[in-house]
């Protein structure tokens, strides 16, 4: 075995055979059948969930396929599933419907089904013309159209999907009627009821009984809700369970693991979270009326009580936020979701700014920055800046966000006093950016000579501490400007995901993998580009930078990422390369890397007002793979598509010898 897939069948048979069994019992058995590394098998296996092994909720793993073979699952259907030939997979149909994410992806009759996801496959929905509201979480069956029909039934009918020698199939069904199977589920819940997956506890039945669900039996949400079981989404629970507390309870453990929160701050970030979660729908329910009135009907203004219990309890909350980590968890929290998201946090901070003791009214003001931020508003940011400024002039968020304003505007000097007065060391990234863009004094002026710019006045007087990076200077400034764009809420996850298609050939060899995937060079320039970010950075931003800077930006979002081929190399100095799209030769800056003339390579070459410089990386594309990336990049693809590419000469050959070197290479010891 070469790889942790080649012992597929192998783990199946064990399964098959001896399942339900340990992650302990299956490592042994992987043993005992020569298999030299079982851990490796079960990470990629078992822990990414890929191949059809599945866990029950006491931990022990069951092989789907054998599990189910010969069982039916039935689903009433409605209406809209007729009409689209889609079928809501949770949770009735979710114990078969797993099967479709391996080996299933047709059914028995050789037509092609899929599971579609919410967020991701909308586009595939909207070419069925498929309402995107009609597929919830945690996704749905999607069939060839006519199915349905094909098989005569009508809604309100019961259709049974049911695993056969020859695949999944579906049939319409009439329901037996079994009482006890509300009790074997019900059996196969925690003790300490806690909730579990419900597909999990319906394989565990199935584990200890073989003829259990062969036989059409009333759908799983009408079973366990005829047995008084409590069921949220694709959770099973014994009856009473209070989800709602639950949910709260994991998301204050979450919040507190993430931010590094004691419990009573997770209590009070979970809360604020909750509560801004509220307004975000209040918001959406006002932007969808149709009129005002209707707006006054579904979603008014006045949704709590401006005093009372309620203020007083919203006091006593939004107090905490004087602590600057609990400040900046909620923002970044509630500036996940964007626009949306910045909207609500402007209302939220607004709701709390008259509630909360002075020295949390800082923070109130600085949330209200951040949402302007969100929202485009410079000159609102910077106003509610400064008056948190005035009430604390020592709280650090406020002092922060002030010195990137300063960056932005090209104040090196002014950013830097303002970090000084946050307390950040000289290790801070924006202390490092700025320092190294500090414009130095001239030295053909002596401080007491005539200023250089003809003013009359002394140097001293006139331009010394006042001088200015040429354009030319400040261009790795911009961009390190805009970088600071992807660094968190949903740009920052989809820079954890390009950065890890980088990465994970050579993660065993990482200690930090999330730093690393952060700050690869072509993971942020994709996120930047392809991904949107730097056209957002102009829009939000824009106007805080220099004029000339910001007509540079303008230049940059023109200028596509383009396979180059090398002309001529001049180590130390610069290449010339011909654009192979245009025919355009460049000479590019580029003083650290050794390019070959006739070499092929991948990256982005942006002006910088003396001339031209790869950003972004530079990566070797194979000669057979030059029309294929290109085709990609016409397409505008999306980073971590871009990135995996890209990141193709990474892999390890296929051809690699015992060292991991490429056979035929001599290896020196």
């Amino acid at each position: 075995m070469t790889e942790p897939s080649d012992a597929v069948p192998t783990l199946a048979a064990i399964l098959t055979e001896h399942g339900p069994a340990s992650k302990d019992d299956i490592a042994d058995r992987l043993h005992e059948a020569g298999i030299a590394d079982p851990d490796a098998v079960i990470d990629e296996l078992l822990n990414e969930f890929s191949c059809p092994a599945r866990p029950l909720p006491d931990g022990r793993w069951v092989w789907l396929p054998a599990l189910l073979a010969g069982r039916v699952f039935t689903h009433r259907l409605t209406a809209e599933e007729l009409t689209h030939d889609l079928l809501a997979t949770g949770p009735d149909l979710d114990p078969i419907t797993e099967l479709c994410d391996d080996d299933y992806a047709e059914l028995a009759d050789g037509s092609p089904v899929s599971v579609v996801v919410p967020g991701y496959d909308d586009e595939l929905l909207e070419e069925r013309g498929i309402p995107l509201e009609l597929v919830d979480e945690p996704g749905a069956l999607l069939l060839s159209p006519g199915t349905l029909a094909g098989l005569g039934v009508a809604a309100g009918d019961l259709l049974g999907m049911r695993l056969t020698n020859k695949g999944i199939g579906l049939e319409p069904v009439a329901a037996t009627t079994d009482p006890t199977l509300g009790g074997r589920l019900a059996a196969q819940l925690d003790a300490d009821e806690s909730p579990s997956h419900f597909a999990s506890v319906v394989w565990a039945a199935c584990a200890t009984d073989p003829a259990l669900f062969t036989a059409p039996a009333a759908p799983l949400s009408e079973i366990a809700d005829q047995h008084g079981l409590a069921r949220s989404g694709g959770w099973l629970a014994p009856a009473g369970f209070d989800f709602q507390r639950w949910r709260f309870e994991r998301k204050c453990a979450r919040l507190a693991d993430q931010y590094g929160l004691d419990d009573d701050d997770a209590f009070v970030l979970t809360t604020l979270v909750e509560m801004h979660a509220q307004m975000a729908q209040v918001l959406d329910l006002a932007i969808d009326a149709e009129d005002e009135e209707e707006a006054t009907v579904d979603a008014p203004a006045d949704t709590e009580p401006a005093d009372g219990h309620y203020a007083e309890v919203l006091g006593e909350l939004g107090a905490a936020l004087a602590n600057p980590v609990l400040a900046l968890s909620l923002m970044e929290e509630a500036t996940s979701a964007g626009r949306r998201g910045a909207a609500a946090l402007g209302i939220l901070a607004e709701s709390l700014q008259s509630k909360v003791p002075r020295s949390a009214r800082v923070a109130t003001h600085w949330l209200q920055a951040m949402a302007c931020e969100g929202l485009g508003d410079v000159a609102g940011c910077e106003r509610e800046l400064l008056a948190a400024e005035s009430l604390d002039p020592d709280w650090p968020l406020t002092l922060l966000t002030l010195a990137r304003i300063a960056s932005d505007r090209g104040d090196a000097e002014a950013g830097l006093g303002l970090l000084r007065r946050a307390g950040v060391g000289a290790d801070h990234p924006l202390v490092r950016l700025l320092e190294q863009h500090r414009a130095q004094p001239r030295t053909d002026v002596g401080r007491n000579e005539p200023c250089w710019c003809g003013s009359g006045r002394k140097y001293k007087k006139c331009h010394l501490g006042n001088e200015q990076l040429s354009l030319a200077e400040r261009v790795r400034w911009l961009y390190a400007k805009a970088h600071q764009q992807v660094l968190g809420g949903e740009w920052g996850e989809l820079l954890l995901l390009a950065g890890y298609e980088r990465i994970r050939y050579v993660e065993d060899e990482i200690d930090d993998l999330v730093a690393a995937a952060k700050t690869d060079p072509l993971a942020i320039d994709t996120v930047l580009f392809e991904g949107g970010a730097f056209a957002e950075f102009l829009q939000l931003r824009g106007e805080l930078l220099p004029e000339d800077e910001r007509q540079l930006a303008e230049q940059w979002l023109g200028v596509p990422r383009s396979v180059f081929e090398v002309e001529q190399a001049r180590p130390g100095h610069s290449v010339t390369v011909r654009d192979v799209r245009t025919g355009e030769s460049l000479e590019v800056t580029e003083r650290g890397r050794a390019l070959d003339p006739g070499q092929l390579i991948c990256s982005r070459v942006l002006p910088t007002v003396e001339g031209f410089a790869f950003f972004g990386g530079i990566d070797p594309v194979e000669p057979d793979e030059r029309d294929e990336l290109l085709t990609l990049l016409d397409d505008e693809p999306d980073p971590v598509e871009l990135v995996g590419f890209l990141s193709r000469w990474l892999a390890p050959s296929e051809l690699d010898d015992e060292y991991g070197d490429p056979l035929g290479t001599a290896r020196a010891d």
